[in-house]
């Protein structure tokens, strides 16, 4: 599992598809984009190209998902198990 939507902004998820996008359709040695906290990402298999993009994307889907609830506080996610085992 990648944990680029964990990190990563959604404008960066977006940014990063779109440089992995030209770097495939130009045959770039490498490319780099912005990454978390302000540092830069670089990738330079162009074999693996692909299985990012494939991250990347399922990252973007997962954030702008329906399905996916609004940020709640983490306590609210939390599920409460009574001492009793009932």
């Amino acid at each position: 599992m990648n944990r680029f939507g964990e990190f990563w902004s959604a404008l960066e998820i977006r940014e990063a598809i779109v440089a992995l996008e030209q770097g495939i359709s130009t045959g770039a040695a490498s490319v780099t984009t912005s990454g978390p906290g302000g540092g830069s990402v670089t990738w330079t298999s162009r074999d693996n190209y692909k299985a990012i993009l494939a991250d990347l994307y399922a990252a973007w889907d997962r954030m702008n998902s329906p399905e996916v609830p609004a940020a709640q506080p983490a306590l609210r996610r939390i599920r409460q198990i009574s001492k009793r085992g009932w």
